[in-house]
């Protein structure tokens, strides 16, 4: 059992219940809770890891109900409860590859209100191996952006392990903002998770590649992010058209998984559990071939499901990759 700690913010989604194109069209609404660190958490925590989430909640109903959602998946809150109130975001989940439409209602929330103390994160990561950070947490606030680097400066200082998602959100901030923000950050990670498309938006770079294979383009991506900043273990995903497949880079080698194609309910999520399979496999001790064929099934299969939290037992995911090679 791995214990792993998560730092971000756990929002309220709101879904319609049929397929409108805008959300102002919208009469109906599913809802549940999701974000990318939490959604990474629930899947580890099904698969027997000691998980923590590390966050701030309004002290209402509201957010009595988020910390039950988290302890419902097995993860433990260490949750810090405020007078302020829970992110909320409404998504149309995007059909056949494309992006979902999302709209973001998260200004002043409790999570970007949170100062995290020295000691607080002393006290937390005193038995924890490794924290799952994510790109979105600093563009939310000035304190979170600086709480992120309280984390990684003492965690870094006791030997803990960081795991970073890019995760860029354009409706955040600039991708300037988050240019100089991951320059300053990528020099202490220890497992990146992004994709060909992010690194050359993030960095304004034009990848050379032959573009003669499937995965050229993200071959590229590796190499270039690889030699600026020397991430030993670098996770990506890889859509091109109608295609989804995964690529890893571990040990200074490159491996790459099977191609899917599927057909896409909600891609929300998708890439948080590509990031835990990934990590499942790692911490398990498999070889790096099982490690991203694993994950990209898992990957593949969470855009076939609705909602951000996606448990999809083992066996599903070696039977999904199985049944979409055969049919292939």
């Amino acid at each position: 059992m791995t214990n792993i700690l998560g730092y971000g913010e756990l929002m309220l989604r709101h879904t319609p219940v049929y397929n409108p194109l805008t959300i102002n069209s919208s009469r109906k609404f599913k809802t549940n809770f999701g974000g990318s660190e939490s959604n990474s958490l629930c899947f580890l925590a099904s698969k027997g890891h000691n998980c923590t989430f590390l966050s701030a909640f309004p002290k209402n109903e509201l957010g009595l109900k988020s910390k039950k959602f988290l302890e419902n998946y097995k993860v433990k809150p260490k949750i810090i409860f405020d007078d302020n109130r829970l992110g909320v975001y409404y998504t149309i989940p995007g059909k056949n590859n494309n992006l979902s439409k999302i709209i973001y209602k998260r200004k002043d929330s409790s999570f970007s209100k949170f100062i995290l103390s020295e000691s607080l994160i002393n006290k937390l990561i005193k038995d924890i191996s490794y924290i799952i950070i994510s790109g979105i947490s600093p563009a939310l606030s000035k304190i979170c952006y600086d709480n992120i680097f309280k984390i990684i400066d003492i965690s870094k200082s006791k030997g803990v392990k960081i795991i970073y998602d890019i995760n860029y959100r354009e409706k955040l901030w600039s991708l300037n903002d988050c240019k100089n923000f991951n320059l300053k950050i990528l020099n202490h990670i220890d497992f990146l998770f992004t994709n060909a498309k992010t690194l050359s938006s993030v960095f304004n770079y034009k990848l050379n590649y032959k573009n003669d294979d499937f995965f050229d383009e993200t071959k590229a991506a590796i190499s270039f992010v690889n030699e600026k900043f020397n991430i030993p273990f670098i996770g990506m995903t890889v859509r091109v058209k109608d295609m989804l497949a995964g690529a890893l880079f571990n040990g200074g080698n490159i491996c790459l998984s099977e191609s899917y194609r599927v057909n896409q309910v909600d891609r929300v999520g998708a890439g948080d559990v590509f990031l835990a399979a990934t990590m499942n496999g790692f911490f398990n001790n498999w070889y790096n071939q099982k490690i991203i064929s694993y994950s990209t099934s898992a990957f593949a299969i969470s855009h076939t499901l609705h909602g951000d939290v996606n448990l999809i037992s083992d066996s599903e995911i070696e039977n999904f990759k199985i049944n979409s090679l055969n049919r292939d």
